[in-house]
């Protein structure tokens, strides 16, 4: 039983040396550490504005592309209309030219 105890003292005081002196560099490992996680989080909450953005603007693409879809098939319908009396008056000149 005192083997056991001397043994997990042993243990616990070698890793209590070992983090007292290795602790600058553990230090500023997790400063480091601290610091990429802030900046993880801040670009993640830039992303997820950006995201919001994005949606907001596509509503106002998909808006706009029905609205110039529409006009498409106005003008669409308006020149085949045109074509069509330029057609009509185009026969009854060559018809009045024969």
């Amino acid at each position: 039983m005192k083997l056991r105890d001397l043994f997990w003292f042993a243990t616990g005081a070698t890793i209590s040396y070992q983090l007292v002196k290795n602790r600058e560099p553990l230090k500023n490992e997790f400063n480091e550490t601290k610091q990429l996680t802030d900046g993880i989080q801040s670009n993640l909450s830039i992303i997820k504005k950006n995201i919001e953005i994005i949606q907001e603007q596509r509503v106002l693409l998909n808006q706009l592309l029905e609205d110039f879809s529409y006009k498409a098939r106005v003008f669409s319908q308006q020149a085949n209309a045109s074509v069509e009396q330029i057609q009509t008056i185009w026969s009854e000149k060559s018809k009045t030219n024969d």
